[in-house]
């Protein structure tokens, strides 16, 4: 989530044009333990487009996914402890704050497999101009390809809808974003559909082709009983021009449900 967060906010930060086509994604290593007693390592591989113009960005994420555990599901942005095809066991066999051991079969974890694309569409009501922020209204679906039992993704649908505020200064710049997404539930598992959110600030370093941001960004509470989604994270990004960038991000997760680390490298390039 730390990472998508500042995805968005580099996305922001550049000056959209009419009718501007962007190569997008990152590749991305996550590990921590979650609620479990085995660690999951999780390796990502982002790809995607973007449309921008006239208002409107419209932008699509697929991923490639290899985990060391299918204990994890990729689901709205955000990697959830969801057990996998035992994601029912979860509260059963959990106590207080003790972590949960689920057994899998390595099987479930020998290949790469594809998540599921998320495709977002925001629309500009404020441009941002002058003294004004910038306001877009969003919604968002993420469509059920990936599988569940080796963790891919949840077997089921998800929607979301929000909106985002971004203002310019001179050399630093704040981006907001909320958005409440309706998750899916997949097999024995029940998830509470959930407000996702997240704050950058950014700042620009000599000519402004380099700027650093930090942000905070989480979800309320998805799973029963299981500590909601919070991270915080900070960028490195250089900016080609202004419709292209490559980004250096690291976030740490600060609850039970998040990974302790995430390192990702993103980029931006327009064609």
């Amino acid at each position: 989530m730390a990472v998508t967060a500042i995805f968005l906010a580099v996305t922001a930060f550049s000056t959209v044009i009419a009718q501007e086509v962007a190569y997008t994604g990152s590749v991305q290593f996550s590990t921590g333990n979650y609620i479990f007693t085995d660690r999951t390592n999780s390796y990502y591989l982002f790809n995607g487009l973007s449309i921008s113009g006239n208002r409107f960005q419209i932008t699509a994420n697929f991923p490639l996914i290899y985990q060391t555990t299918p204990l994890i599901s990729y689901t709205g942005g955000v990697m959830m402890p969801s057990g996998g095809n035992q994601g029912g066991d979860i509260i059963q066999r959990r106590r207080g704050k003790n972590r949960v051991t689920i057994p899998y079969t390595s099987s479930q974890t020998d290949e790469i497999g594809v998540g599921d694309p998320i495709a977002r569409i925001s629309y500009a009501i404020v441009e941002g101009k002058a003294a004004l922020p910038a306001i877009h209204l969003a919604a968002s679906f993420k469509p059920p390809f990936a599988s569940y039992s080796k963790g891919y993704g949840t077997g089921e649908w998800d929607y979301a809808a929000g909106f985002s505020i971004s203002k310019r200064f001179s050399n630093s710049f704040i981006f907001t974003n909320f958005d409440y997404w309706v998750f899916g539930d997949p097999p024995d598992l029940k998830l509470k559909d959930a407000v996702a959110y997240s704050i950058a600030l950014g700042q620009s370093l000599g000519t402004g082709k380099v700027g650093l941001l930090a942000s905070v960004s989480g979800y309320s509470q998805i799973i029963s009983g299981v500590d909601p989604p919070l991270y915080l994270g900070a960028g490195l990004n250089y900016y080609i021009n202004t419709s292209s960038s490559i980004n250096l991000s690291l976030s740490f997760g600060l609850t039970e449900s998040t990974p302790d680390f995430s390192l990702a490298l993103g980029w931006r390039l327009k064609l």
